[in-house]
């Protein structure tokens, strides 16, 4: 039976939430959720989503004067705002907006973490997680790359060690909430990306919209390389069309380690579960990274907002329609390599190096600094994995 906002209120899930406009909406079902601390990006979400957010910018109605027609005409189930933190209430042009179009708005106590708000409402809208790629999945998943081993065993595997070879399970994260058009055409993408980096590529889809990889790389620098892009992909995608994955992955040594390296994926995939994360790529080897990274997310989730840096950059993005955190991204994630960030964008050095100078006069950053770079890391680390 689907779960709606009566339900949510009824039940006390959340024992602070309140129904303050909107109340004619309150049969919305809720399909998923969807927590987006800055409301930069509301075309993200989805049909049957609940939106919450800490209403970061909401007293600004000239940003946000069509927020409420845009859920509704997205089919978003309701908003949930924390007062408290950026908002002593909710503005009275939000409530008015609502009740006029039936759109449930609801508010919730600061006290609640994003962290708390995700674990509850995943107990009630998703399976138990551990069950995931347990049984079928799983079997299914052993069963191909068992039989891709024994027929590509000295391509794999080649004497010279030559290449190294990957095994990555990837997993829909929301995948009831968004149409099943979108989940192709961004598999399609993800798909098109790995094997663009692979020499070996071997796919096979599972069960529950799951799909196994086995592929090789001409080095491991160049597989983390594909990692740390795939995980910009999984955010960009997420931006641009709700659907949020995850993907844990183990390097095969070997083809008699072939048990032990998909456990290993299996419990590295769980990982960003456990923590949590909205989406994103974890291997093996960064499982205690991530759980460390999960534990500060829980401690404080406002690190994105904090970063007044990445906040003038987000919001330059939004209203200019430019790229600089992307290239951010990218330039971080290279460790300030001008050639290599030039050419991962596709762009001269030259015009890289404007870019950068322009990010750090819109930021006031000195990118020049390590412990500036390792900030900005880190809060879009906590922005790919967490936000929206």
């Amino acid at each position: 039976m689907a779960f709606t906002i009566q339900d949510l209120i009824s039940q006390r899930v959340f024992p602070s939430a309140k129904l303050l406009a909107g109340q004619k909406g309150s049969k919305n079902e809720i399909h998923w959720i969807n927590i987006m601390e800055i409301l930069d990006t509301p075309k993200s979400v989805q049909p049957g989503e609940l939106l919450f957010t800490t209403g970061y910018g909401l007293q600004h109605e000239d940003a946000h004067s069509d927020l409420i027609a845009w859920l509704v005409q997205r089919g978003v189930s309701g908003i949930a705002v924390q007062v408290g933190y950026y908002l002593d209430s909710v503005p009275k042009y939000i409530l008015e907006q609502a009740d006029a179009l039936n759109f449930p708005v609801l508010s919730l106590s600061k006290e609640l973490t994003f962290s708390e708000i995700l674990h509850t409402m995943m107990q009630i809208l998703s399976p138990n997680p551990q069950e995931a790629w347990d049984g079928n999945v799983l079997k299914q998943s052993y069963l191909f790359l068992e039989r891709s081993i024994n027929e590509r065993q000295s391509e794999l595997f080649p004497d010279n060690d030559s290449q190294c070879a990957q095994l990555l399970l990837l997993s829909p994260v929301n995948y009831t909430g968004v149409e099943d058009k979108i989940w192709r055409k961004c598999l399609a993408q993800i798909c098109s990306f790995i094997q663009s980096y692979s020499q070996i590529y071997l796919c096979k889809e599972l069960s529950q919209h799951k799909y196994v990889f086995l592929t090789t790389y001409a080095s491991q620098e160049k597989c983390l390389s594909m990692f740390y892009e795939l995980n910009i992909k999984f955010t960009l995608l997420s931006e641009q069309y709700g659907s949020n994955y995850y993907l844990g992955t183990e390097h095969l040594c070997t083809p008699d380690n072939l048990i032990g390296a998909l456990n290993h994926a299996v419990e590295a995939l769980e990982t960003l579960q456990i923590i949590q994360a909205r989406r994103g790529v974890c291997s093996y080897d960064n499982i205690r990274f991530l759980k460390m990274f999960g534990h500060l997310h829980r401690k404080d989730s406002s690190v994105v907002l904090d970063n007044q840096s990445l906040q003038l950059l987000l919001n330059y993005d939004k209203v200019n329609n430019t790229n600089y955190v992307q290239t951010l991204r990218i330039y971080l994630s290279n460790n300030g390599n001008i050639t290599q960030t030039a050419g991962q964008l596709f762009v001269h050095r030259h015009t890289l190096i404007k870019r950068l100078d322009k990010i750090s006069s819109i930021g006031n950053l000195n990118l020049d600094d390590y412990y500036t770079r390792i900030y900005m890391s880190i809060a879009l680390l906590f922005h790919d994995y967490f936000i929206f």
